[in-house]
């Protein structure tokens, strides 16, 4: 409006709404003035202030500009000397010098319009730091991503999803009944465990479950490889980051060790549903067949060294896990707590460094000897030996409980791999042996041996026999130990495959058995079961019934005069009960009256003669009596046992990949630090994985700096000689950023002392 307006228009506006009787806002309302009411308080306050010459229209002569044509001069000749400078020191640069006051964006215009070019100072790149209980498993973490594991998981997780899509079971939609337990999104709610259907099937053979599952609502179909990788790190850490490898324990402090090792703080609900998936899926088969692929192209890559021995072993060893359940199911012998329960076993194939290659899950007994053959005909094309390109005899090393005879006679019946396995004490007979060589001395230790051939019987098929090698070792100390083997004297000696054999221990079983607790391979992981008939028990029914019915017909003429004094004992056993009713005992006596006393003691005298008389009838046959109560009572036992329960083993081998994963990534990181040093899984994750760390992210880099431990120096000492070889292979996390190592002290506000 002001435009419309000369210099002497607003002050007469002004003054007639000055001197007007009404009221400004009436004013306003009731005649057209050429400008708003708060500009009217605006004007008149100038006025008075200033006076009418203050609003003249200063716009025709350029304005009053406070940059000048010598500020400008001066603004070129020092931008361009110093274009890194910022606009705040541009502003007190003028206001020194012209005594100006100008806004940043003033300036900023003005060097626009110059064409002044400034180049901004370099932003402080922001640092995300982060302290970490689990520092030293990012060590772990890092060598997985660079060997490219979680990567291998996830393309086969991938391909299985596929296989599914391609299936008639994707094709199937089924989804549960929103109004019971779900909301109006269709998620679960705490309603959903409560429902008959869910309660009743919770522990159901996942193969009867597999084909009703809605395959298409599963997250875990449409997630990501990046995601899928990133969750399989996780689940690769979970014995470290739980103490226990149990995934309920994720959600404790220490599980928030995940942040740093997989990129995102998972929760207990998330990683559950994960492994539920997966189980669903099948994909166990898969990730058992690729694992052995995978491990062996990365060790054979790796430095060996020469063989000591000509025998290139292979190591069988089971691990019986506890399963505790109301339900009958199949039992075995569970050696860490020496009873006869339900269990689960897993067979592992071990190389002779002692490092898991493949394994299988079973339910109750694992049939180890019977199957050893089969495991290596699964994984015959990827077993070609860590690198050696020798020709070298291979051998499976086996412990006395697998050298049954029918184990024996699968390896007769192929020359691919030799046996090497001990004989039990009690199954040593010196009149087994065939012929004896002449005694040597053992080069390895202080023992004689004697090159023998043994026979075998098969407990099995009666009346079949087996010839084998068997090295008879007599200890100095006094004990005796026999080898059984299958290797041609003539090529590998005694010394040698003795050796071969108690070589386990060190290269194997120790190794093993740390395993077992680091990688937490005793766990049992969630299970169902599948009722199935026990064979077993229904043979020994039949067997017994006919043996029960063939006793009774050989003593069928005893069983009328035995049945007659049997009859008369219950009827006088009534009698005497009727008496007991009546009688009081006193002092421990029985006391009754004269009359029934005398008739209470003829009642005994009688039931005794009565079971004489059956004992008289029965003494010829005696034994066969014996034998068919013996019977009848284990007939009575097997009542209800017709069926058993087979546990699901889908999921528990699911959970031991990942720990064997693991497992393989602790040796390699052995060798890193320790070379060809022996040092146990246990000592490296309590020294080194355990160790705390300050975690510093950009965009680009992730630094972890380990805390020095100064009460184990040598470690650490081994540790920097570590790091410097790591960082030189040039780690990246999963979302690309390089991760590098350092190791120092750490002070308690996240800072890193250098």
């Amino acid at each position: 409006m002001q435009t419309h307006l000369g210099k002497t228009d607003i002050p007469q506006w002004i003054q007639k709404i000055s001197e007007s009787k009404l009221s400004v806002p009436e004013y306003f309302s009731n005649n057209k003035v050429p400008f708003s009411q708060a500009q009217y308080y605006r004007y008149k306050k100038r006025i008075d202030q200033e006076g009418t010459e203050s609003l003249e229209d200063q716009r025709a002569k350029g304005n009053n500009r406070r940059i000048t044509a010598e500020i400008e001069g001066y603004l070129k000749g020092y931008v361009s000397g110093k274009p890194e400078s910022s606009l705040s020191e541009i502003k007190e640069v003028l206001k020194e010098r012209f005594a100006i006051d100008l806004s940043e964006a003033g300036i900023s215009r003005c060097l626009k319009r110059l064409g002044c070019s400034r180049k901004d100072k370099p932003r402080q790149e922001k640092v995300k730091r982060t302290y970490t209980v689990c520092g030293g498993f990012e060590l772990i973490s890092a060598l997985a991503c660079h060997m490219g594991w979680p990567q291998a998981v996830s393309v086969i997780i991938k391909k299985r999803i596929q296989q599914i899509k391609r299936s008639k079971l994707w094709d199937k939609n089924n989804p549960e009944d929103k109004k019971l337990g779900r909301n109006k999104q269709g998620q679960f709610t705490s309603r959903y465990n409560r429902r008959r259907e869910v309660r009743e099937r919770r522990f159901e053979s996942i193969e009867n479950k597999r084909e009703e599952n809605n395959f298409r609502s599963m997250s875990i179909s449409t997630a990501s490889p990046p995601v899928i990788a990133r969750k399989s790190l996780a689940m690769l850490a979970l014995p470290v980051v739980t103490n226990n490898g149990m995934i309920r324990s994720v959600d404790t402090p220490l599980g928030d060790a995940l942040r740093c090792v997989c990129g995102f703080n998972y929760k207990q609900s998330t990683l559950t549903k994960f492994m539920a998936e997966l189980k669903y899926l099948g994909v166990a088969e898969y990730l058992l067949r690729n694992q052995v692929e995978f491990w062996q192209k990365f060790w054979q890559k790796h430095p060996i060294g020469k063989m000591e021995l000509p025998v290139l072993c292979y190591y069988i060893d089971g691990n019986t896990k506890a399963l505790w359940s109301k339900k009958r199911v199949k039992k075995n012998k569970v050696t860490m707590l020496g009873r006869v329960m339900g269990c689960m076993e897993t067979v592992f194939v071990h190389d002779n460094f002692g490092r898991p290659i493949y394994f299988e899950t079973y339910s109750g007994h694992a049939p180890v000897g019977e199957y050893i053959l089969s495991l290596f005909q699964k994984i015959e094309k990827a077993l070609e030996g860590p690198g050696s390109e020798l020709p070298v005899n291979r051998a499976i090393v086996m412990d006395a409980a697998n050298n049954s005879v029918r184990t024996l006679r699968a390896f007769a019946a192929q020359d691919k791999y030799h046996y090497i396995t001990s004989l039990d004490d009690n199954q040593w007979n010196p009149r087994n042996i065939r012929a004896e060589g002449k005694p040597q001395r053992y080069h390895y230790g202080e023992a004689t041996l004697s090159d023998c051939e043994i026979e075998l019987k098969d407990s099995q098929d009666e009346g079949y026999l087996i010839t084998s090698r068997a090295i008879k070792i007599e200890w100095d100390y006094g004990k005796r130990t026999v080898i059984l083997t299958s290797l041609d004297p003539s090529i590998v000696g005694a010394s040698e495959v003795v050796k071969a054999y108690f070589d386990r221990w060190p290269d194997e079983e120790l190794q093993f058995r740390s395993m077992k607790k680091v990688a937490c391979l005793n766990r049992v992981t969630g299970y169902g079961k599948q009722q199935q008939e026990d064979r077993n028990v229904l043979e020994k029914q039949k067997e017994l019934q006919r043996k029960i019915s063939t006793l009774k017909k050989t003593l069928a003429e005893l069983f009328p005069p035995i049945g007659e004094q049997e009859a008369a004992i219950a009827r006088l056993v009534k009698d005497e009960r009727k008496l007991r009713e009546i009688s009081r005992i006193e002092k421990g006596q029985r006391i009754l009256p004269q009359k029934e006393h005398e008739r209470f003691q003829e009642i005994v005298r009688e039931i005794a003669q009565k079971q004489r008389a059956i004992k008289k009838i029965m003494e010829p046959q005696k034994h066969e009596f014996k034998r068919l109560r013996k019977w009848e009572r284990e007939w009575l036992r097997l009542q209800g046992k017709e069926k058993v329960y087979s546990v699901d083993v889908e999921l528990d081998e699911i959970m031991t990949f990942y720990r064997v994963g693991l497992v393989n990534m602790y040796s390699y990181l052995s060798y890193e630090l320790f070379g060809k040093s022996s040092i146990s899984m246990n000592r490296l994750v309590h020294s080194i994985l355990h160790l705390p760390a300050l975690v510093e992210e950009t965009k680009e880099m992730k630094r972890v700096r380990l805390k020095y431990n100064g009460k184990d120096p040598e470690m650490m000492e081994n540790l920097q000689e570590a790091i410097g070889k790591i960082n030189d292979l040039g780690l990246k996390e999963l979302n690309g950023k390089t991760v590098e190592f350092n190791i120092g002290d750490i002070d308690s506000h996240l800072f890193s002392n250098n």
